[in-house]
C-alpha cells in the first residue's frame, strides 16, 4: 500500500509541469507519449460515417481512416447474389422437426450441416481506407511538455508540446453535420508550420488530381467494383501550399487548416444492387461548404452538434483527487492492479461509452460494426460485421437509458433494411411468410444462417433486432414512429413465429435451433456429468437441442407487439392469435443445480465455462425474471451466472472471455440487484481485457461494444423502470458511496436527477412526460412513499 501511495505522488509531482486547464478527470483522456499501437493506444474520432484514430507522433502523425462502406463482398462480386441463401432448406424442415420431436438430435443435426447453412462467399467484411500520413518538417530535438488527449466533452482530439521554444497544438474533429474531418496544425510562433501529406490506401487509386485548391482521389474497392472518392483541402495562414508526386505540402506556415472528405457509392438499398451514391459529387459538396464556413464555423457546429446529444446525461462520482490527476494509463495501470478508489476514471468509462455511440452510430448512417467505424486493417476482425446474437444489442443498450435514441436510428434504419431479405430467407429455408434473420449481418441483407450450425442456425436475431425497435418506442414514446415503421416490421417478425413454432406436449416450441455457439458433449449417446471439451470444438456434441433462447425472445417479441398493438389500439384479431401462442411458450425450467436451464433438458453442468448466456435473455435484456416478481427464478439466474463464472480467460476455455460476455454478465448482476458482483465484473473486464486507451478487446482484438454498453450497464445499477415502477439506487455499488446523476431517463419517458451520499439516496427529482402519473418509487430495494421529502416531482412538456 506504501507503494502504491509513493509511486501515486510521484506521478503526481510530474505532471505538475503540464498544462491541465482544459484535462477534466472523467472527461478527458490523456497521456504523455504517442501512440504505438491502434488497438491499445490510439484516440479515436468519428461521425457515424467515418472513423480515424489518431496516434499524436511529433515528427509524424498518422490518421488510420475508415469509412463504413468500405466493404468487400456484395452483389457486384457475382451476378447470382441472393443475400447469402442456398435454397432448399424448407423441402427439409419437416423432417428435421421430425428428428428434434424424436430426440434424435445428431441425425437433425447432420440434416442442418448439409441444408440449413448460407452462403459465405459474398459476405464481403469491413475494410480500413487507409492511413493520412503527416510528415513534420523541423522537428528534430527533444519535446517537453507533451500531452495527446481526446475531450469527451466537445468531441476533439488533441496534441502539444514545446520542442525547440516553439509551442506547437493540433486540434483534430469528424463533424457528423457537415461530413467532413477537419485537422487544425499551429504554433506560437510564425512560420514554424511545415508538413507533408500522403495516403497509404488499401485499395489503390486509379487517379490523383490536384487542381490548385483541393486533392481528389478516385478508385474502385477492386474485391466488389464499388467506386470512392477521396477529397482533401488544405489551407494556410503564411507560408505556402503545393503538391508533388502524390503528396501536399505545407511549407512556413503560421497554421494549416486541412479539410478531408470520404464517400463511396454504396446506397443501402436491395432493389439498385446497393449503388446509388455520385461519391464525386457529395465529397464535392461537403468540401466545398466545408470551405465556405471556414475552421471556427466548422468547429462550433460540430461542437454544438455532439453536444446537444453528450450533454443530456451526466454522472459524477466521487473518488481519489489526487489519482484524478493522473494521465489516463497511469490510472489505468491501477485499476489493473486492484485500485478501485479512482471513482472518477468509471465516470471516464461512463462518458467515453456514450462518446463512442455517438461518434459511431448516427441517423443516416449504417449501424456501428464490432469496431465501431474504426478500422485499422484490410478486412476487420470478425469481418467487423453486425453480430446479432449479443454483440450488435449489446452496443445499444445504452440509447435509451442515457437519452441517446438518434443513435439508435442508423440500427432501426439497417434493421428496416433486412426485412426484404428475411423474407426470402423465411421462404427460402422455412417456407413461410413473415421475416426472419440469423447470427451475422452485413451491409448487403446477409440474413441467411451461418456457415456453422454451431453459430449460425440461430434464427432469433430478428426477434432480438425488434426488442430495440420497441425499446426505442418505450423511451420515447413517439407513436407516429410505432405506428408506421416500428410495429409493422414486428408484426411480420411475429407472423414469421406464428407459422414456425412446433408442438411438443401441449407446447409450442422452436427447432431447428441452437443456443449461441454453444453445444452438449455427449459420450455413449448421452450429455456428459462435466464438460471437458472446450466451446469451439463441435467434435463429440450435439446441437439442436429445444434451449430456452429462442422461447424468452419469442416471449419478448410476442410481449412487445401486444403492448404496441393496444397502445395503437389496432388488429384485435391478431393479438388474440399472439396471446393464445405465448400462453403456450414453455415455462422457464430450474435444474438439478438450482440453475435456470440452457435446454429443455437439464443438460447444464459447473464445469461449462462457455461465453454465451443466451438463456438468461429472460433476466436482461427481457423481463421474465425480476427479484421481486419472480424471486426463484432470479435465484435459479444467480446460480447459472455462478456456474457460468465471470468471464475471464482460462486454459482450454481461451474464447470463454472477452468483453462484451463480462458485460452481459455486468448488467445481469446490475438487474438481479448485485451492484458489488457487478462491478466486480466491470472491473474484472477492465483487467483481463482492457487496454489503456479504455478501451475493450475480445481475444486482444478491439471491439466497441461494452465500451459502448458501459453507460447502460451502470445506468442499470443506479435506475431500472422494466418492471412499471422506478427504482433508485438499485444495485448501488460499495465503491461510488457518494455520487450522482443528471438526465437519465426511464422507460415511459421520465427524467431522473438523483445524489446520493453515504450510500444513500440524498435526493431526487423526477421530471414526469405530460399527461403521466408517477409509478410506484423504490430506493435501494425498499417502496418509498411518493411524498417522500427526498422527492421533488416536474411535470415535463
Amino acid at each position: 500500500m506504501k507503494k502504491q501511495l509513493f509511486f501515486i505522488l510521484a506521478l503526481f509531482v510530474v505532471i505538475q509541469a503540464f498544462p491541465v486547464n482544459d484535462i477534466m478527470p472523467d472527461n478527458t483522456l490523456w497521456y504523455q507519449s504517442p501512440a504505438n499501437e491502434w488497438k491499445s493506444q490510439c484516440l479515436h474520432l468519428g461521425n457515424g460515417y467515418m472513423g480515424a484514430s489518431f496516434y499524436g507522433g511529433i515528427e509524424n502523425e498518422r490518421f488510420d481512416i475508415a469509412e463504413k462502406t468500405f466493404w468487400a463482398g456484395g452483389p457486384n462480386v457475382g451476378k447470382e447474389y441472393n443475400f447469402g441463401i442456398i435454397e432448399g432448406g424448407k423441402e427439409y424442415i419437416p423432417k428435421i422437426r421430425k428428428l428434434i420431436l424424436e430426440n434424435k438430435f445428431a441425425e437433425a443435426d447432420s440434416l442442418c450441416w448439409a441444408h440449413m447453412l448460407g452462403d459465405y462467399s459474398n459476405y464481403g467484411y469491413f475494410s480500413k481506407v487507409g492511413s493520412l500520413l503527416f510528415h513534420f518538417k523541423n522537428q528534430t530535438g527533444e519535446a517537453t511538455d507533451y500531452v495527446r488527449l481526446l475531450d469527451l466533452n466537445n468531441a476533439l482530439g488533441k496534441v502539444r508540446y514545446n520542442l525547440n521554444g516553439t509551442e506547437y497544438s493540433r486540434e483534430y474533429f469528424c463533424s457528423y453535420p457537415d461530413k467532413v474531418m477537419v485537422c487544425k496544425f499551429s504554433s506560437n510562433q510564425k512560420g514554424k508550420i511545415s508538413f507533408d501529406v500522403e495516403q497509404d490506401l488499401t485499395y489503390k487509386p486509379d487517379e490523383m488530381v490536384f487542381d490548385g485548391k483541393e486533392l481528389t482521389v478516385k478508385g474502385i474497392i477492386t474485391c466488389n467494383g464499388l467506386d470512392y472518392c477521396i477529397r482533401i483541402a488544405l489551407r494556410n495562414q503564411g507560408g505556402t501550399v503545393c503538391y508533388a508526386d502524390g503528396k501536399l505540402s505545407v511549407n512556413d506556415a503560421d497554421q494549416a487548416t486541412l479539410i478531408y472528405s470520404i464517400d463511396t457509392e454504396y446506397k443501402n438499398d436491395y432493389k439498385s444492387d446497393y449503388k446509388g451514391v455520385n461519391p464525386v459529387a457529395t465529397t464535392q459538396k461537403n468540401i466545398s461548404n466545408a470551405l465556405s464556413k471556414g475552421y471556427e464555423q466548422l468547429k462550433q457546429t460540430h461542437v454544438s452538434d455532439y453536444k446537444n446529444l453528450y450533454d443530456r446525461a451526466q454522472l459524477t462520482l466521487v473518488g481519489n483527487s489526487e489519482t484524478e490527476k493522473l494521465p489516463t494509463d497511469k490510472r489505468f495501470e491501477l485499476l489493473k492492479k486492484g485500485t478501485t478508489d479512482d471513482s472518477a476514471l468509471k465516470a471516464l468509462y461512463f462518458n467515453l461509452g456514450r462518446y463512442l455511440l455517438i461518434s459511431a452510430s448516427r441517423p443516416g448512417t449504417l449501424p456501428s460494426t464490432l469496431q465501431g467505424v474504426w478500422n485499422s486493417m484490410e478486412w476487420a476482425p470478425w469481418s467487423g460485421n453486425f453480430q446479432s446474437n449479443i454483440n450488435l444489442q449489446e452496443m445499444y443498450w445504452s440509447c435509451g437509458p442515457t437519452n441517446l435514441p438518434e443513435c439508435q436510428e442508423g440500427y432501426i434504419e439497417w434493421i428496416e433494411s433486412l426485412v426484404y431479405p428475411g423474407r426470402k430467407v423465411a421462404s427460402s429455408y422455412y417456407g413461410t411468410k413473415g421475416w426472419v434473420s440469423h447470427a451475422t449481418g452485413n451491409i448487403w441483407g446477409h440474413a441467411a444462417p451461418g456457415s456453422d450450425i454451431k453459430w449460425g442456425l440461430y434464427p432469433s436475431g430478428a426477434a432480438w433486432h425488434c426488442h430495440h425497435l420497441w425499446s426505442q418506442f418505450e423511451y420515447t414514446r413517439d407513436m407516429e414512429y410505432l405506428k408506421k415503421r416500428a410495429y409493422p416490421i414486428m408484426k411480420e417478425a411475429a407472423e414469421f413465429w406464428l407459422e414456425n413454432l412446433v408442438e411438443k406436449d401441449g407446447n409450442l416450441i422452436i427447432a431447428p435451433s441452437v443456443s449461441a455457439e454453444h453445444g452438449i458433449q455427449i459420450a455413449d449417446g448421452k450429455a456428459v456429468k462435466y464438460s471437458t471439451i472446450h466451446g469451439e470444438s463441435n467434435e463429440n456434441k450435439i446441437f439442436t437441442v429445444p434451449c430456452f433462447q429462442d422461447i424468452e425472445m419469442v416471449y419478448d417479441l410476442f410481449s412487445n407487439v401486444l403492448e404496441a398493438a393496444q397502445t395503437l389500439k389496432t388488429d384485435k384479431g391478431f393479438q388474440k392469435k399472439i396471446l393464445e401462442a405465448q400462453k403456450k411458450l414453455p415455462a422457464l425450467k430450474i435444474g438439478k443445480y438450482g440453475q435456470l436451464q440452457e435446454w429443455m433438458y437439464d443438460y447444464d453442468n459447473p464445469r461449462d465455462h462457455h461465453r454465451h448466456i443466451a438463456h438468461l435473455y429472460a433476466l436482461y435484456p427481457g423481463r421474465m425474471i425480476s427479484p421481486e416478481k419472480t424471486p426463484q427464478l432470479a435465484e435459479a439466474a444467480r446460480t447459472s451466472l455462478n456456474m457460468r463464472d465471470e468471464g475471464f480467460i482460462r486454459d482450454g476455455w481461451y474464447y470463454t472471455g472477452g468483453n462484451w460476455s463480462m458485460a452481459w454478465r455486468a448488467v445481469c448482476w446490475a438487474r438481479l440487484l448485485d451492484g458489488d458482483r457487478a462491478i466486480k465484473v466491470f472491473n474484472l473486464m477492465n483487467k483481463e481485457n482492457g487496454y489503456e486507451n479504455l478501451m475493450n478487446s475480445q481475444v486482444d482484438e478491439m471491439q466497441v461494444d461494452a465500451s459502448m454498453a458501459t453507460p447502460g450497464i451502470f445506468a442499470e445499477m443506479l435506475l431500472q423502470s422494466h418492471d412499471g415502477c422506478i427504482h433508485l439506487l438499485p444495485a448501488l455499488p460499495t465503491e461510488w458511496p457518494e455520487g450522482k446523476i443528471k438526465g437519465f431517463k426511464t422507460k415511459d419517458g421520465y427524467i431522473i436527477d438523483m445524489e446520493w451520499e453515504y450510500g444513500q439516496l440524498k435526493k431526487a427529482e423526477i421530471k414526469l412526460p405530460q399527461d403521466a402519473t408517477l409509478p410506484p418509487l423504490f430506493a435501494k430495494g425498499k417502496q418509498i412513499a411518493k411524498s417522500d421529502n427526498r422527492i421533488s416531482v416536474v411535470r415535463g412538456n
